[in-house]
């Protein structure tokens, strides 16, 4: 058999493991095999819930990453560098401000949404000038992000107390705001935008290889460069609406699943799908477990071990190109 289908297979048995062990972990140790009444509460209420939208969201994640990557050609792009999460956070907030009373989940997810597709048809259009480097596309994506976070900054100064307590609420990414409606509805949109995302595979190993020769092999570049995108910031703004900003897992993750199964994206995708929720969902029990009995937030822990890995990776690449200003 194939090392690289070894790979995914191990990887897909190794988070129903992960995700027993990770559910009786806590303040409050629960033995699964011996479940009281208190135990059961916790359990079904808080533990269960919040580890499904772990594994959900590190997944979508992760693939969302692993497919800006391909399409950018930039190993260093992901929701968060590209300023695409900072761009839903404040599509949301804006949201949040407007919509006053009458604030929905329906309208935040909309205002997150606009706001980080029109990141990233910018993102899209500066990518398409030839002289733009792959460098260059995450300073894009920095200023970006400072942008929206002034954006915010102004919202939060201008917003009256409830509104500012619901932008604060949705700046901490945090998986315990999961509900069940939550979990249903990533259940569904998640895995559909992944499996689209694995049908583009060879699209995107061709992409990889510069447009000239996706073009010569039949890729329409430009179509498939859009679509992905245009999902990926659906996804990342649904995500960022529902749970706030989990920075770094989509840029992590899918470099960790080249170092195991090469660059070939048939096998990357899924190997970023399963190792990110693998990831996010072990993060998500340490941030439990740090603070107990209080609960941090996982993406303060995801943005500690993250931000040094991307130094680490921008260090490297600057490195293999010869540094970045020659």
């Amino acid at each position: 058999m194939n090392r690289r289908v070894v790979w995914i297979i191990a990887a897909a048995l190794l988070l129903p493991i992960v995700f027993l062990v990770c559910i009786s972990q806590g303040a409050m140790r629960i033995s699964l095999w011996n479940l009281d009444a208190t135990g059961r509460t916790v359990l079904f209420h808080s533990r269960i819930p919040q580890a499904l939208t772990a594994i959900l969201a590190g997944a979508g994640l992760s693939v969302t990453g692993a497919a800006m990557q391909a399409v950018l050609r930039n190993p260093l792009s992901s929701p968060f560098t590209l300023g695409v999460s900072s761009a839903a956070a404040f599509g949301a907030a804006l949201s949040v401000v407007c919509g006053g009373t009458a604030i929905s989940a329906v309208w935040v997810t909309c205002g997150a949404f606009a706001s980080a597709l029109f990141a990233v048809v910018l993102i899209l259009l500066l990518a398409a000038k030839r002289t733009i480097r792959p460098e260059t596309i995450i300073l894009i994506g920095a200023a970006l992000s400072a942008f929206y976070s002034a954006g915010i900054m102004l919202l939060q100064y201008v917003a009256d107390e409830q509104q500012l307590a619901s932008i604060v609420y949705w700046s901490f990414g945090d998986t315990q705001r999961g509900s069940w409606h939550v979990i249903a509805f990533l259940a569904i949109l998640v895995p559909i935008i992944a499996s689209w995302f694995a049908r583009q595979s060879w699209k995107f190993n061709a992409l990889s290889l510069g447009d000239e020769t996706a073009l010569g092999l039949g890729v329409r570049t430009r179509k498939v460069r859009l679509v992905t995108m245009i999902l990926g910031s659906l996804l990342t703004a649904v995500l960022t609406a529902a749970l706030g900003i989990i920075g770094f897992v989509g840029l992590v993750v899918p470099h960790l699943s080249r170092l195991i199964v090469g660059e070939d994206y048939r096998f990357v995708l899924p190997v970023s799908f399963f190792v990110g929720a693998i990831l996010l969902l072990i993060s998500d029990t340490a941030a439990r477990m740090v603070l107990a009995p209080r609960l941090m937030p996982v993406a303060i822990l995801t943005a500690f071990i993250g931000a040094p890995l991307f130094l680490l990776m921008l260090i490297q690449l600057a490195n293999r190109r010869g540094g970045i200003h020659e």
